[in-house]
């Protein structure tokens, strides 16, 4: 008998809400917004039954009316379709087809909103329709998402939703390019310094540097190796070493140059650690990476240790630069050498301290991308 009473109750203010959504003054949109907020979240029936009574586009239009209820309105209007989409699927695609992606260019003035928590976890879970059949338009979305991950006043609270955005629209194909494209790469390498929000932008650049247009991207960006060599040196992060490892194997597969730079950034150093310190999956990375390191080390001890020609010794007696050269040029190879016996060292140490036994359950566990990067060949 209550439970019948509460529903009558309900099933009166669901028709009031939808009413004043409609028909009501800028004040009573905005507190109608803020009761189907209400509603949506105290029952599923009602959460499901709402969007088939017409609040949603409302309360999208709601969102780009810059006139009538000021932010107040817009931001219950927020809160309101975000929990009308809590794991509503059918509930998400009426937004969409509403026209919120359309709407999102205007909504970049408002720095309340576009910057807001609510908005923000709104296109998250609009973004899982990714994983659906549903044809989401990324194009619509992705712009938006880039403008806050690269703002400098968009707090960390609001970023994250949005790079979990990104996450879902990049695990699919059919977005990674547009993606790759939307110079997101940029963004996220800057927030990969960052320690709230880093873990969460190397999983993105991860999806990225599984398919070509994404490596072009994280090649051609000079701030790529930087941001992967700081990251491996958080040894209190272990995930974030993890990704960073996955991320310099991707870049320095078959890349001088990208060796060249990730080496006088200090990679050699940051991989010897993570060698040692870090997780087991980081290990066998890095340990992978330095191998590569030593290996072509050796090639240009080899390509410059062979014995000389005579005529170039005599040469150089007559030109005492040249002779100075060779001695510099000599004490560098056995300085090279030097080193590359540590490394061998601290290569065993590191492959002896990886646990063998668990290796397919390291490589289960991790995420499908890093198993052809564990058997890359420079």
């Amino acid at each position: 008998m209550e439970a019948a009473g509460d529903d009558a109750a309900a099933a009166v203010r669901m028709r009031a809400a939808v009413k004043r959504l409609s028909f009501g003054t800028a004040e009573e949109r905005a507190e109608a917004a803020g009761e189907v907020g209400r509603l949506a979240r105290s029952d599923e029936g009602r959460k499901r039954l709402l969007p088939e009574l017409g609040v949603v586009p409302p309360l999208v239009s709601m969102l780009a009316d810059a006139r009538g209820g000021g932010a107040g309105a817009r931001m219950a209007a927020a809160g309101a379709l975000l929990e009308l989409a809590r794991g509503a699927h059918r509930n998400k695609v009426h937004i969409v087809q509403a026209g919120l992606l359309k709407k999102l260019p205007l909504l970049m003035d408002d720095k309340d909103l576009s910057r807001s928590q609510e908005l923000a976890l709104l296109l998250l879970s609009i973004s899982s329709l990714a994983n659906t059949d549903f044809p989401l338009a990324s194009s619509e979305l992705l712009p938006f998402l880039v403008a806050v991950l690269s703002a400098d006043d968009a707090p960390a609270d609001t970023k994250l939703p949005c790079l979990g955005a990104l996450h879902n629209l990049s695990a699919k194909l059919e977005h990674v390019r547009d993606v790759a494209s939307s110079g997101a790469v940029r963004a996220l390498l800057a927030l990969s310094l960052d320690r709230k929000t880093s873990e969460a932008a190397l999983s993105v650049l991860g999806n990225l540097a599984a398919t070509a247009a994404g490596r072009e991207e994280m090649e051609e960006d000079e701030a790529a190796p930087r941001a992967l060599v700081e990251a491996m040196t958080w040894h209190d992060a272990p995930r974030c070493q993890e990704h960073a490892a996955y991320l310099a194997m991707v870049l320095a597969h078959g890349s001088r140059l990208q060796r060249r730079r990730m080496r006088r950034l200090g990679v050699v150093q940051a991989l010897l650690e993570v060698s040692l310190l870090g997780s087991p999956l980081a290990q066998r990375r890095a340990a992978k990476i330095l191998q590569w390191f030593k290996e072509e080390g050796q090639d240009r001890i080899r390509a410059h240790s062979g014995p000389r020609m005579e005529g170039a010794s005599s040469a150089s007696c007559d030109d005492g630069g040249e002779g100075a050269k060779d001695r510099r040029n000599a004490v560098d190879r056995i300085v090279k050498q030097s080193l590359d016996r540590n490394m061998k060292s601290i290569l065993r140490r590191a492959t002896a301290s990886v646990d063998l036994t668990s290796v397919k359950l390291l490589v289960g566990s991790s995420s499908s991308k890093s198993l052809p990067c564990e058997t890359l060949h420079p």
